[in-house]
């Protein structure tokens, strides 16, 4: 999938909006927690967590490699690129 944002942009995040598959959306990373990430919601699993991907699979660390999220760890979704 081709990035849809680049390293600097800058974001509007609505923090109590209902995230859906396909919505981009900031969280805390689960290991290291003062890092947040910005990344596509690709599966909402049966027990309310998050599988989130980057749309540059090759240089993203993303569910793949630390699982899925919490719900708790979701932020909020990316309305829109300022």
């Amino acid at each position: 999938m081709f990035p849809i944002l680049t390293s600097g942009d800058k974001v509007i995040v609505a923090p109590a909006s209902i995230v859906r598959i396909g919505d981009i959306v900031l969280a805390e990373h689960p290991i290291k927690g003062s890092v947040r990430i910005i990344k596509r919601v690709s599966e909402i699993t049966p027990e309310g967590r998050y599988f989130l991907v980057g749309d540059s699979p090759l240089e993203s660390s993303d569910s793949r490699s630390f699982g899925a999220v919490s719900a708790n760890l979701i932020l909020g979704r990316i309305t829109s690129k300022l």
